[in-house]
């Protein structure tokens, strides 16, 4: 008789929905469809398609320290067998779990820096303890491959994100492209958003009117309409919030090349989509395994830059470049999309649990 493992996916705080959300929702999905019951448990449960519980919400880190004690101890007389801890923001958590006998697998998104080595990064006390904490974890999965060295005496294992087929697979929108340039991101200091704002003014100073499209909602909204005004982009700049994400292929289907700017990413979700649906990448030098992703895997399909690019006209060359050529690039991307599928990223998850 085949003992059915339960697991429960902690994500603390009241985090916003985004791509390291998408992927714990279908991780969540795809357990319980192979045979692991599992559940997401947050305080914050809106947008999960799978099963979910909603706990209280504890923002301050003391308390939320006190209060995993009584989760771990609730976890475990309900018959939890292991739990996966969402990103950074609990694996410092990781020592409680274990010390009631659960199982701990950590999933990392974003990978470990110091504040001096990045803005968006941990200070040093932060940093050793999140080392530290790591050594208490069974099984360490990381989205992005920085955190294999960063973590280096305790194997990380680098599974990458991941497209889903019918995302590969939509109708493809046929109409011409309506827009040079899609940002689609959270609007919150972490994308850099006025990074993007500049290269698009330096672009249009040449006379040639770019256009760009930016999805997404976030605290940053009216800064970057101010930003938007200041550099003389109204015709420029279009602004669109959240949209449902079957909508999503047909909205990189509208542009000749995607964009990160972001200070700090493990491995976009939004990269693979755009290159699944065939568009080619400008993406910064701190975003992660985009950085990688994009030079490597069979081709470059895009440009990596920083700050110091933008100023720069044979940068500034390049990038028009890309956008002229943007439909050459489009089997490549695909190709590279198609690397990182949910069987080949989840797979080895599950059947590192059922290994527990």
């Amino acid at each position: 008789m085949n003992v059915i493992k339960r697991v429960l996916i902690y994500i603390p705080g009241h985090a916003q929905w985004g791509g390291a959300h998408l992927y714990i929702d279908q991780l969540c999905i795809y357990l319980n469809a192979n045979g692991v019951s599992a559940q997401i448990v947050s305080a914050d449960t809106s947008g999960f398609g799978c099963n979910s519980r909603k706990i209280t919400i504890v923002a301050s880190r003391v308390k939320r320290f006190f209060h995993s004690f009584y989760l771990a101890y609730t976890f475990k007389r309900e018959g939890a067998d292991s739990i996966v801890l969402n990103d950074l923001s609990s694996l410092w958590l990781a020592p409680i779990f274990r010390l009631f006998g659960l199982k701990v697998i950590s999933l990392l998104h974003l990978y470990l820096r110091k504040k001096r080595e990045n803005p968006q990064g941990h200070n040093l006390l932060e940093y050793h303890l999140l080392k530290l904490s790591s050594l208490f974890c069974n099984i360490i999965f990381s989205v992005n491959m920085e955190n294999v060295k960063i973590f280096h005496y305790k194997k990380v294992e680098f599974i990458g994100n991941y497209v889903p087929e019918w995302f590969l697979n939509a109708p493809k929108n046929s109409n011409a492209k309506e827009y040079d340039f899609l940002l689609v991101a959270r609007l919150s200091k972490q994308k850099n958003i006025p990074l993007f704002l500049k290269l698009m003014r330096e672009l249009n100073k040449e006379r040639v009117m770019y256009r760009a499209l930016i999805v997404g909602e976030g605290e940053e909204r009216e800064e970057l309409e101010k930003l938007v005004n200041r550099y003389g982009l109204e015709e420029s700049i279009v602004f669109r919030g959240w949209i449902e994400r079957e909508e999503l292929p047909s909205l990189y289907d509208s542009a000749k090349c995607f964009v990160i700017s972001s200070l700090h990413e493990g491995f976009a979700t939004t990269l693979l989509e755009a290159h699944a649906r065939g568009l080619p990448a400008i993406v910064t030098s701190t975003s992660g395994f985009c950085v990688d992703f994009v030079q490597g895997y069979g081709g470059r399909s895009g440009l990596v830059f920083e700050e110091k690019d933008i100023y720069d006209s044979d940068f500034l060359y390049r990038v028009e470049k890309l956008l002229s050529e943007s439909r050459n690039y489009s089997a490549l991307c695909i190709d590279k999309a198609r690397i990182f599928s949910q069987e080949k990223v989840l797979g080895p998850i599950l059947e590192s649990i059922e290994a527990l």
